[in-house]
């Protein structure tokens, strides 16, 4: 995993941190000839990860500052077998043909999903920080005949200070894996 500290960042634009990454991309399970659909790409660094992983992505935000912080990843890791689009999840997924998804935000998540399942999609990893969108999400799956796993995943930093060392926390992060039956 490359590590958040190399990634080029603005303020504002969300990243999925390393070590979240890393789960993530172990629920993809991704083979190298896989072409992933990565919606709510933010900063970039699943697109990047994931790319060198696999043969293609399309990466999707809603934010032009994240697709800018994106695209400036893409280029200082050099990938380039991705590419960056601006737009609403449900306006553009129908232009890609892709087989796994993973979608770290999107607005409308109930709509998409609805979309990803007409499609066929085999496998989607959806991370989530609010529980309740995590819930939704679970139900929806459920509702929509998938096979859903999950995980809580929370990382702690160690620091170290006057009279020892600390662990400072970060949000716990929900890894949603859903897989067609």
């Amino acid at each position: 995993m490359i590590q958040d500290s190399e990634f080029f960042r603005m303020e504002g634009v969300p990243i999925t941190k390393e070590e979240i990454r890393a789960v993530s991309i172990g629920k993809l399970n991704l083979d190298p000839e896989d072409i992933v659909l990565d919606i709510g790409c933010g900063s970039g660094g699943m697109s990047v990860e994931i790319s060198k992983r696999s043969k293609f992505v399309y990466s999707i935000d809603n934010s032009e500052d994240a697709k800018n912080t994106a695209l400036n990843n893409l280029k200082k890791f050099n990938v380039e077998n991705c590419t960056v689009s601006l737009g609403n999840a449900e306006d553009l997924i129908s232009k890609f043909d892709f087989n796994k998804v993973f979608i770290g935000g999107t607005q409308n998540i109930e709509q998409i999903l609805e979309i990803l399942k007409e499609k066929n999609i085999e496998i989607i990893v959806v991370n989530t920080i609010v529980l309740e969108n995590s819930v939704k999400i679970i139900n929806k799956f459920e509702e929509l005949g998938y096979d859903v796993n999950f995980v809580n995943v929370s990382v702690s930093y160690g620091k170290k200070i006057n009279s020892g060392h600390i662990m400072l926390s970060k949000n716990p992060i929900t890894i949603i894996t859903a897989t067609l039956k």
